[in-house]
Order: C-alpha cells, then sequence, then structure tokens
C-alpha cells in the first residue's frame, strides 16, 4: 500500500469510529484494529489521536472551502434570492457526501478538549465569515433589508445550516429515506428569504 493509501486509510477507519463510537470512546487500538496496520504504522503519519482528529476536520474545511470558492457564475444573471438557494443547496450537498464526517462535525464538537473544540468552532467561524460577505454584498447591491443586523442574520443563517445538516444527514432519519436535497433547499430558503431580502426579491 502507497503510504497515502495508507494515510487514507488510518483517516477513514479513525472517521467511522468517532461517528459511531464518539471521540472519547474511540482508541488508538481500535482505528489500528478497524484499519488492518501495524500499530507502528499510525504514528508514522499521526502523533495521537488528537492529531488524527484534527487531521479529519481540517481536510473536511478544506474541501469545503474549495467547494464554496467554486462559483463559477455571472452573479449578475441570478437573483439574490436564487443565490441563497446556490448556498443553500452547496452546503447541503457537501453534508450530505460524507454523514461520518457531518455527524462528528455536528454533534461531537460541544465537550471536546479545548484544543479540539476550538478546531470545529474554526470551522463554524468559517460559514459565518463567508455568510457575512455574502449579506454584505448582498446590501451593496440593494437586495437585503437596509436595516438588517447583518452580523445577527449570518449567525442565524449559519446556524440554521449546520442544524439543518445535522437534521437531515448527522443521525438516522426516522422514515429511512433519502433526503431530497433540492426539496429542502427550497423549504429553508423559504423560511430565511423573507426575512433577509428587500420586497420584491
Amino acid at each position: 500500500m502507497k503510504p497515502e493509501d495508507r494515510k487514507a486509510a488510518i483517516l477513514e477507519s479513525a472517521k467511522r469510529l468517532f461517528s459511531s463510537n464518539g471521540y472519547f470512546s474511540t482508541q488508538i487500538s481500535d482505528i489500528i484494529a478497524e484499519a488492518g496496520i501495524a500499530r507502528g504504522t499510525v504514528y508514522q503519519y499521526f502523533k495521537n489521536k488528537d492529531d488524527i482528529f484534527i487531521t479529519l476536520c481540517e481536510d473536511y474545511y478544506a474541501k469545503w472551502e474549495k467547494m464554496m470558492d467554486g462559483w463559477d457564475g455571472d452573479l449578475a444573471a441570478i437573483t439574490a434570492r436564487d443565490y441563497l438557494k446556490h448556498r443553500i443547496r452547496q452546503n447541503l450537498k457537501f453534508f450530505a457526501e460524507d454523514p461520518d464526517l457531518c455527524n462528528i462535525l455536528l454533534r461531537m464538537g460541544v465537550g471536546l478538549p479545548g484544543n479540539l473544540e476550538n478546531v470545529i468552532r474554526r470551522f463554524e467561524s468559517r460559514i459565518l465569515n463567508v455568510s457575512l460577505k455574502d449579506f454584505e454584498l448582498g446590501l451593496r447591491n440593494g437586495h437585503v433589508k437596509p436595516d438588517l443586523d447583518l452580523e445577527l442574520a449570518s449567525n442565524l443563517f449559519a446556524g440554521a445550516l449546520l442544524r439543518a445538516a445535522y437534521y437531515y444527514f448527522g443521525r438516522p432519519r426516522k422514515n429511512g429515506k433519502a433526503v431530497d436535497v433540492e426539496k429542502a433547499t427550497e423549504d429553508i430558503s423559504a423560511f430565511l428569504a423573507p426575512g433577509i431580502f428587500v420586497e420584491g426579491e
């Protein structure tokens, strides 16, 4: 196995275990058994369990940022409401692609040791900052209500996205059906848009 494949196998095994058992109940020995590797192999790539967890989260965040920067459309050609839907859809699709990481990020953050909780909080801050920039752009272009508290709106929007992602992808569905991302996007947008945009948007 190539070194990069071995490292990926360790991360994949750790991800499944963190998601199903939680951070505290997952031991390095569990990850070794799940990955089917020698104990020394883990330490060739990672210092300890914290390092594995942080690497998983940072890789996830890098993928999220790449996806959020992937907009290649003409902003002048769509409505503000359609752009909001685009942002919601992007995030839902991203979380849907990896339910285990979604579960780790959105369920396990509270109560982790300080350095690990800070890793989770950094991701929340990134989502919040992107949301704030979007609202500032909308305000400059006359789409967002002029008296809207942008910081409050950004916090509400980011919080709604994270909770919706957990609701849809971070826990077992009662009916067992796959989530219709497009319908979820429409539902979330219909709920949020009236409080954000000027009339007619």
